[in-house]
């Protein structure tokens, strides 16, 4: 009873020192066993101590006691070797990962992936670099933008051109990213959707398919969807069917510089303002820093471990949430 008191003591002690390592139950094993080693390794200690040199020293030579004791070795024994079995699997999965744990947890402000630490990339590993802002419109710009700017991006540019457009929520990949209203007789209705793919590769036919079922759901009859790297033919063919305008980096560039030369300019600082080209955190909206660990570079979230997104280096549209 001892032993099992002490247990439950130490579960409770390692949850609320470290909250971050609640884990569900469909997360695997592996990630459970994560932690400081020095906290099982502690316990198993305990109920062999107090089996074989507190008790004994204490009670004297009680033999109710005695027998108390005798009939708690196999219990202590047993609660030693499961938390010194914890112990070792910890040790060695931090060994592994590149370093202590505690090492992991001074760095939880952007650590990398639950399994291994991280540090911050050198700006050779794909940090944004310190160079001016483009003083004009190009595909490249386009490109570079990283997902949410070039959101937001998109919903000023209907703002420029006297649309009422809203951006919505940050949620998972595939969603309505900005609402349009143009019925003069009812403001508040949505008239169309917009879904915007900041990606340097060809938009296939899977994400229009969603657009159109998202036109249903929404009850619009009328959806953009705005993409930099274009779209495949089947996309093409598909939204045509279902009178979806695409709008790839040409033609979203050519009506970009059709704007009133003050309006452009004035969309082009917004653009390229601050850390253009560093990706937002999808689930925080929060700017995501370069990270590298063995298995090489990523983007993480600065507020790790209360965030554990991550996006590949290089990468222009988030992972789903």
């Amino acid at each position: 009873m001892l032993s099992a008191s002490l247990a439950l003591s130490w579960v409770r002690r390692d949850s609320s020192m470290y909250p971050f390592r609640k884990r569900n139950p469909d997360q695997p094993l592996g990630t459970v066993l994560q932690g400081d080693w020095r906290v099982p390794a502690l316990v198993a200690t305990v109920p062999l101590l107090l089996v074989y040199l507190i008790v004994p020293l204490v009670g004297g030579q009680d033999s109710v006691l005695a027998v108390v004791i005798k009939a708690a070795v196999p219990f202590a024994w047993f609660f030693a070797l499961v938390f010194g079995a914890v112990a070792v699997v910890r040790r060695i999965g931090g060994k592994e990962a590149g370093g202590d744990e505690s090492g992991s947890r001074a760095g939880a402000e952007g650590a990398g992936p639950e399994t291994e630490p991280a540090r911050d990339a050198d700006p050779s590993g794909g940090c944004p670099d310190s160079s001016e802002p483009p003083r004009e419109w190009s595909i490249d710009v386009l490109r570079r933008m990283e997902w949410k700017r070039f959101e937001d991006l998109c919903c000023a540019f209907y703002r420029e051109k006297g649309i009422r457009a809203l951006t919505t929520p940050l949620g998972p990949e595939g969603g309505v990213d900005i609402h349009l209203f143009q019925d003069a007789a009812d403001p508040a209705r949505i008239t169309a959707i917009v879904q915007c793919r900041a990606q340097n590769e060809p938009v296939g036919e899977g994400p229009v398919r969603r657009l159109h079922e998202l036109m249903g759901r929404e009850a619009v009859d009328k959806a953009f969807f705005m993409a930099p790297g274009g779209f495949t033919g089947q996309a093409r063919a598909y939204a045509a069917e279902q009178r979806i305008v695409l709008l790839d980096g040409r033609l979203f560039l050519a009506m970009l510089r059709r704007l009133p030369a003050e309006a452009s300019a004035r969309l082009l600082e917004f653009a390229t303002e601050g850390d253009w080209t560093v990706p937002t955190c999808p689930n925080c909206g929060v700017k995501l820093v370069a990270r590298r660990t063995e298995e090489g570079l990523f983007w993480g979230c600065r507020l790790y471990p209360n965030c554990r997104c991550r996006l590949p280096m290089g990468a222009g549209e988030p992972a789903a949430g």
